[in-house]
């Protein structure tokens, strides 16, 4: 069978799922592949408990493609970032400094949803567009392009003509592999544990990470569940005491959590399933092929610090969006433009990113204490503050 669109996306995730929903809103017809099963269902057992947090600039984009009205309903805004420093002799907090957005705007630094939420409401966005079609359970196996087309085929026999290829399927991606990109990789030696929470002190809007060693360990405020305080938490490690967290019961692996958390937030009870992922750097040497850009974790994998991973993404798809106004849809000047722009501010991000998570991770203590006294100097300079929050919420 063979069927045509303007837009395929390869890739049925949170970042496939926004690219869809963009382009969709602009009148574009889209088809969306996965090899997946689609998770629909709101019910938290056996969910992705993963959060994301938007910062303001994808709120705005999610605006003009009218879907952030549909996602706010189960977002938590966050209105102040803490950070905590426990890398003395002792771990106990020994600088705490609270990062209030209200000094530099009127909204919040962004808003927290959990994923299995995201991916729903996206989905039944979807499903009421008339110019989109979703299939879940297949994937692509070839794809064939030239100047002015693309062909991809799919796992059922279809055969799919596109102008425009958006690789969204991930830091394995299919798309990426088969149109001959390279990507450079750089392991840090650790792993994050990533769960749900009750608590028993209210978290008061307030995102909080705590540095000790290993890297650092992070509060996203969520909604409410079971009728007490709620949040999402990143705890990263080096690999070797990960796995070993990874096992423990859930008895033990509350303490060992209330614990490292500093008790900031009383005492913690696990409410989801616990999963591990490695952390690296990744960056694709060129975000464009032939009819084809590569978006999402298919382009850039950095590490989970500052709400910037998926941020990105969504700067990604603007910026294609936006091209796709300037230029014929997919043609060769739109997508090196794409390259261009994106590449540069992806490398400073990642870069970044990485020096900031090698400094947390160390167990070296004189790093720990200039870390330490790096962060007092940074919030006692109200011009420095307020520029480094400004930059904390663009999505480069």
């Amino acid at each position: 069978m063979k069927t045509k669109c303007e837009i395929l996306v390869c890739g049925g995730g949170i970042t496939g799922l926004l690219a869809a929903n963009i382009f969709a809103s602009k009148g574009y017809k889209v088809m969306c592949v996965d090899p997946s099963n689609h998770l629909s269902t709101l019910d938290p057992l056996g969910a992705d408990f993963r959060s994301t947090a938007f910062l303001q600039p994808s709120i705005e984009l999610l605006q003009e493609a009218n879907i952030w009205q549909n996602l706010l309903p189960f977002a938590t805004p966050l209105k102040i970032m803490r950070i905590i420093d426990a890398g003395g002799s002792d771990g106990r907090p020994r600088t705490v400094k609270e990062f209030d957005s209200s000094e530099i705007s009127e909204k919040p630094f962004g808003w927290n949803l959990q994923n299995h939420k995201i991916r729903h409401e996206l989905y039944t966005k979807l499903e009421s567009l008339p110019n989109v079609e979703i299939r879940y359970g297949h994937k692509l196996i070839k794809i064939l392009t030239r100047t002015t087309r693309a062909k991809a085929y799919v796992s059922d026999g279809t055969v799919i003509d596109a102008q425009l290829i958006l690789g969204a399927d991930g830091r394995n991606s299919f798309i990426r592999n088969t149109s001959g990109i390279k990507s450079e990789t750089h392991t840090s030696g650790q792993k994050a544990l990533v769960f749900t929470i009750n608590h028993t002190r209210p978290h008061k809007n307030i995102s909080t990470e705590i540095h000790m060693t290993g890297g650092p360990f992070t509060f996203v405020p969520l909604q409410d569940v079971n009728k007490s305080p709620c949040s999402a938490v990143v705890w990263m490690e080096h690999d070797g005491n990960a796995s070993e967290l990874l096992k423990l019961s859930k008895e033990n692996f509350e303490i060992a959590a209330t614990k490292r958390s500093c008790g900031v937030l009383g005492d913690i009870t696990l409410i989801s399933n616990r999963s591990i992922w490695p952390i690296i750097t990744q960056v694709a040497e060129r975000f464009f092929a032939e009819r084809v850009a590569l978006i999402g974790e298919a382009a850039h994998v950095i590490p989970p610090i500052g709400a910037q991973g998926l941020n990105m993404s969504l700067a990604d798809i603007g910026l294609l969006s936006e091209l796709s106004d300037k230029h014929d849809l997919g043609n060769y000047t739109m997508l090196e433009e794409y390259n261009r722009k994106r590449l540069i501010s992806v490398n400073i991000r990642a870069k970044g990113i990485s020096l900031l998570n090698s400094v947390s991770m160390s167990e070296t203590q004189w790093i720990k204490d200039l870390r330490n006294s790096g962060l007092g100097v940074i919030y006692d300079s109200v011009p420095i503050r307020k520029k480094l929050m400004q930059l904390g919420v663009k999505s480069l």
